[in-house]
């Protein structure tokens, strides 16, 4: 083996005295220990003047498995401690230090911010022949100072080494004697004083619940730090956990963990996941990177990071996204879980009592699952890289001026209209995110979900329909009686008869003319619409502010009485847009979905088939705004509409 020499010992200035070593077969012994159960080692940093014991340190190189420096003290043990006389029979006498780094740690540099933890082992090594005292599982030493500038540690802990896999702390000599080999764990001051006012079993548990590692992180924050440990933590299984078991669930408790596998399994695909994180449990990370269908987290999250996880998994990035996505309002992965198990299920089922609203945790945990959940993932992962990338340093996220008098027009009086605000974005998904979440809730929660476009046209519909305006209509003053007037007018009175309404409006049309046989549209490309256009600034490429308003009424026609859109040139006045919005709801499951000054989507289940009743809605969403077919794309027909209804889960409306 390499021997480095180092003649930096302390205690090189004090006088000579008899040196002790280990017979020539005892060396041998702990050098075979050494390398069975901590690692080969090539290199060694070796003692030029050893005034008490000679002690070399060992250097176990990092590998695939075991991913970080390990360093072994090597002499320590020839010497016995003095321990106390009722610990004889256990053979503490002798000892070996060992202590771990990370990959990348600069081990030959002798500067101190690189050289402290060697300077420690050598230090920690003497320190029972100097005082005369003995060092064993528990103990602490306080340093009263940083190893070094680069660091706040300033004590250690001294616990059982870190061995390999089935790898035993205790060495035998061939006399019988026994060397102990500890871990030296470096501390914060106040992770020293907790210790000392409980007991290092204590401190453990917290070092643990904070995830801290064997391997030494100069930059770790202390596992007592004064932050609310609830506030790092993403998801915690036993929230879950006692869900499950307060429902009496018939699923097994391993569920619990099944949506924290996928997500924990996307990052470390991904490569998300801190430096020490990879360090401390490489193996894992390595199962997953090289065979991930074959390699279940749910067991690693339940033993190894005790249920829980804490943005400091991640780093800079991952943590980044996931306080956007993982906690955030939308979208957010809990919600995409849960939007995933009602697609799964369907909404009977979703909602039934056998699943008492935790369907999420009956969701096969397969390959599937994975798939589906992974591309959701890596979906809102690329919407928040462009949005960040293309979001302006100063860039005003306020609602403006219109916007805030809108939500404040919404929940004048008695309404409870919950609101949420979205800012100009280059990728819609947030807004969709929250769409779809407010969807799936609605009908249970007993509200319809409405995207709005704040503007001042849109604000002066409104004010004069519910005859509430005051003044200019700049100043966004209004009568807040008269709008809950209003609203009461509206929801009481009988609901008239759309389909009549429609009929009426298409004999007045005189543009039939303009429809053309089916066949005359054969082979022609029609427009396939699954997504809302009309909140885009097509300018900017960005979408308009929006506000996404949950009405609290029951049924979807309702919306038009808190938002009583419509009534000016050929736009059906609020009574009409309800009538017509009860009467496509009842028969193709229509929702009032997006609404701007002059533009109104529905959003449908699926597409409308056959032909023949395509047709015949063509028709009816002719009448009820000419101007799609009469200044819509060249060369619309009413039968054109009816192919691209065909393919459309969205309809859209627009009135000059």
């Amino acid at each position: 083996m390499k021997k480095i020499g180092r003649n930096d010992s302390a205690h090189k200035k004090k006088a000579p005295m008899p040196t002790e070593v280990y017979t020539e077969e005892e060396l041998d012994a702990v050098e075979r220990h050494i390398e069975k159960h901590f690692g080969a080692y090539a290199n060694v940093f070796h003692e030029i003047v050893s005034p008490d014991i000679h002690l070399d340190i060992c250097i176990v190189e990092p590998t695939e498995e075991r991913n970080y420096y390990m360093l072994v003290t090597l002499g320590m043990g020839a010497h016995r401690m003095n321990v106390p006389d009722d610990l004889a029979e256990h053979k503490l006498e002798r000892t070996e230090l060992a202590i771990a780094l990370p990959s990348d740690w600069n081990i030959h540099e002798s500067a101190e911010e690189h050289y402290w933890p060697i300077h420690l082992l050598k230090n920690l090594a003497r320190l029972p022949i100097e005082n005369n005292t003995w060092l064993g599982w528990g103990h602490t030493i306080d340093a009263r100072a940083p190893y070094a500038e680069n660091t706040a540690l300033s004590a250690t802990l001294i616990v059982s080494g870190q061995v390999k896999k089935g790898g035993s702390n205790v060495c035998v000599l061939p006399n019988g004697d026994e060397v102990n080999f500890y871990q030296i764990i470096p501390l914060h001051k106040d992770e020293l004083k907790y210790k000392l006012e409980h007991n290092a079993d204590a401190l453990l548990d917290r070092l643990a619940e904070r995830h801290v590692s064997f391997v030494i992180d100069p930059e770790r924050r202390s596992a007592l730090a004064p932050e609310d440990f609830t506030d790092l933590v993403m998801d915690n299984a036993q929230w879950h956990l006692d869900t499950l078991r307060e429902k009496k669930l018939p699923v097994d408790e391993i569920t619990a963990y099944n949506h924290l596998a996928i997500y924990l399994r996307w990052c470390i695909e991904h490569e998300l996941m801190a430096d020490w994180f990879v360090r401390q449990y490489a193996a894992t990370v390595r199962a997953v990177r090289e065979h991930p269908a074959d390699t279940d987290l749910r067991p690693f999250i339940r033993d190894d990071l005790h249920g829980i996880l804490m943005r400091g998994f991640f780093d800079e990035e991952g943590t980044a996204f996931a306080q956007y996505y993982y906690d955030g309002e939308a979208p957010s992965f809990p919600s995409d879980i849960d939007n995933h198990a009602l697609a799964y299920f369907g909404a009977e089922q979703y909602f039934s009592e056998e699943f008492d609203d935790e369907a999420y945790l009956f969701v096969p945990f397969d390959e599937d699952y994975y798939a589906a959940m992974a591309a959701t993932i890596a979906q809102r992962w690329e919407a928040w890289k462009r949005n960040s990338a293309e979001r302006k340093e100063n860039e005003d996220e306020a609602p403006s001026d219109v916007a805030a008098a809108i939500m404040q027009y919404l929940n004048c009086g008695r309404a409870d209209c919950s609101l949420m605000y979205f800012p100009p974005m280059a990728d819609d998904d947030p807004i969709m995110a929250a769409y779809s979440y407010a969807v799936r809730r609605s009908v249970h929660d007993g509200y319809v979900p409405l995207l709005i476009v704040p503007s001042d046209t849109l604000w002066e519909i409104l004010t004069m329909n519910a005859e509430a305006e005051k003044g200019a209509f700049k100043d966004y003053d209004f009568d807040a009686d008269a709008v809950e007037k209003y609203r009461e007018k509206m929801l009481a009175q009988p609901i008239g008869d759309g389909k009549w309404i429609l009929t009426e409006r298409l004999g007045e049309r005189f543009e039939l003319s303009r429809e053309e046989a089916p066949d005359d549209v054969e082979g022609e490309d029609f427009r396939e619409t699954d997504h809302f256009i009309s909140y885009w600034d097509y300018e900017t490429q960005k979408t308009q502010p929006m506000i996404l308003a949950k009405i609290p009424v029951k049924h979807p026609w309702m919306v038009f009485a808190y938002l009583p859109f419509g009534g000016w040139n050929d736009c059906p006045d609020t009574a009409a847009l309800m009538a017509v919005s009860k009467y496509w709801h009842e028969q193709h499951g229509a929702v009032p979905a997006v609404l701007t000054y002059d533009t109104l989507e529905y959003s449908v289940p699926a597409p409308i088939e056959p032909q023949e009743r395509a047709l015949d809605l063509a028709k009816e969403q002719y009448a009820f705004c000419a101007d799609i077919v009469e200044q819509g794309a060249p060369g619309m027909t009413v039968t054109r509409l009816a192919h691209d209804l065909k393919q459309s889960n969205i309809w859209y409306f627009w009135w000059d």
